[in-house]
């Protein structure tokens, strides 16, 4: 019997885990190289246009891979993903409503991140709790004189922003 890793691991749901924190930082001094952006497309009655939110944030850094950020199925926290986990989640909505239900839309050129590509992440900032550990509802992407904010939306999934003030 195989044992879930994360069922034993004593870091609270609010909070990245050590992995997350290792993958994140792995990142850091890295070329971003093009964004894509992974909507969920939520059709509730037929012949109405669905209701679209930011479930997934593709970063790529060209050879040196793509850092994925999900808002998970429930929007409750940033997760780290695996393509494999977004090919997956992405077929079993189609199986599930018969339909396309996750669209793929390149965000490079979007003026939010022109600023950002071809820039090393400098760094990814984190807020902690008073326990320490780093809260995942937030995240700053930090290009040096270009920083954006990716968050929890208070709706659903991600959004992502210009820093505003202080995190």
């Amino acid at each position: 019997m195989q044992t879930d890793p994360q069922a034993s691991d004593p870091t609270p749901p609010d909070c990245f885990r050590l992995e997350d924190l290792e993958a994140l930082q792995a990142f850091e001094g890295r070329e971003l190289t093009d964004v894509n952006y992974y909507l969920w497309l939520n059709r509730t009655e037929a012949g109405a246009a669905p209701y679209r939110f930011l479930y997934t944030l593709e970063l790529a850094f060209g050879y040196d891979g793509a850092l994925l950020l999900s808002s998970g199925e429930d929007s409750t926290a940033i997760r780290l993903i695996a393509p494999e986990t977004l090919i997956r989640t992405a077929q079993q909505l189609q199986t599930l409503h018969g339909q396309v239900s996750i669209q793929r839309v390149n965000a490079g050129a979007f003026p939010l991140w022109q600023p950002a590509i071809g820039k090393l992440l400098a760094t990814i900032r984190l807020s902690r709790n008073d326990a320490g550990l780093y809260w995942n509802d937030a995240l700053l992407l930090d290009f040096g004189a270009w920083q954006i904010l990716v968050q929890i939306s208070q709706k659903e999934g991600l959004e992502v922003g210009v820093k505003q003030g202080k995190m």
